[in-house]
């Protein structure tokens, strides 16, 4: 009897140590956008992005944060994207709770190339785990054609340039080059200007300078002399740029208390709006908004070379095409 008692002892005191830690630790994370990755485009519409998170057996965690950074692709390619200061930068830090296991919330990914989404997710334990997702938005299809067509085009000047080049001075030659060299020419102009904060009703909305390839602290808050201020609010954020209206960023309903804050970029140098509404039980929604416009930075100029020299030898290759036509001409 003692053996079996002490047989079943050690059972029971294995099954603890090696099984139970191991099933507590277990922490799956997925994820998911709305369209498909392969459907999104750079700057076209917000997609929804999607977490879920389960314990070992598969049950959605019903109490815990998730901690989600997405940064940039990086630099290095030969033709740079829409925004060359925004690659390799850090686009969004955000927490939001947990509601059944998952996080929801909507952003425009503003450039071609691969994202990389990091995930921590904390449980009602303390227990962390962490993840990565690998992003990559293709390029929108109708500006490869473009850009064929845009190089067709210098070839067709280098084409013509070159049969003008053979049969004219040599004066009319650098003309035609000084004429070249204007057309590459790109200036960036720079806007600076900050709207002061305005506040609605008990809520406020506090927005540092925005500046493209640097995050910017958002933060919403109830005053502390509001009603319900630390009383927990469901809280929908929207950020929208106001040049072509579009929502680049959102989260819906989301359960705080009393504050909420995100570090976000602003990629380019147009205006933007943030509007908040806090949904408070039983008494009418706040609505807090606040423009914001951002200070847009040049470009270095090592982004624009290697497009330049690409232009430069498509007209070169042209020229000489012109230049070999007119003389094959001439012989005959």
């Amino acid at each position: 009897m003692s053996l079996k008692f002490l047989f079943l002892s050690l059972q029971f005191v294995a099954s603890f140590l090696l099984v139970s830690p191991l099933q507590g630790e277990e922490i799956n994370i997925y994820f998911k956008t709305t369209p498909k990755v392969e459907f999104l485009r750079p700057f076209a519409d917000p997609a929804d992005l999607s977490l879920l998170v389960t314990a070992a057996d598969g049950r959605p965690l019903e109490r815990g944060s998730v901690e989600i950074r997405l940064d940039a692709p990086k630099s290095g390619r030969f033709f740079s994207t829409d925004f060359p200061i925004v690659e390799g930068t850090r686009l969004t830090e955000l927490r939001l709770p947990l509601r059944q296991g998952r996080a929801n919330w909507k952003y425009l990914f503003p450039i071609r190339g691969e994202y990389i989404l990091a995930v921590e997710v904390e449980n009602g334990d303390g227990k962390k785990a962490r993840k990565e997702f690998e992003i990559k938005i293709n390029e929108n299809s109708y500006k490869w054609y473009l850009l064929g067509g845009f190089c067709l085009g210098l070839f067709l000047f280098g084409f013509a340039a070159g049969r003008v080049f053979t049969a004219g001075s040599r004066k009319t030659s650098l003309l035609v080059f000084v004429s070249l060299l204007a057309l590459v020419r790109n200036e960036v102009s720079v806007l600076e200007a900050q709207e002061p904060a305005r506040e609605v009703s008990t809520a406020r909305l506090e927005i540092e300078p925005g500046t493209v390839g640097n995050p910017t602290r958002v933060r919403w808050s109830m005053d502390d002399g509001g009603v319900g201020a630390k009383s927990m609010v469901a809280l929908t954020l929207t950020i929208t740029q106001l040049e072509e209206n579009k929502i680049i960023f959102a989260v819906e309903r989301v359960p705080v208390a009393g504050e909420f804050a995100l570090n976000f970029q602003f990629v380019d140098g147009s205006e933007h709006r943030v509007a908040a509404i806090a949904e408070l039980p039983g008494r009418a929604p706040v609505r807090t908004e606040q423009r914001v416009a951002v200070t847009a930075v040049e470009p270095p100029a090592t982004a624009a070379l290697p497009a330049m020299a690409f232009f430069l030898f498509v007209i070169a290759l042209g020229l000489g095409v012109g230049r070999w036509s007119k003389l094959r001409a001439r012989t005959r």
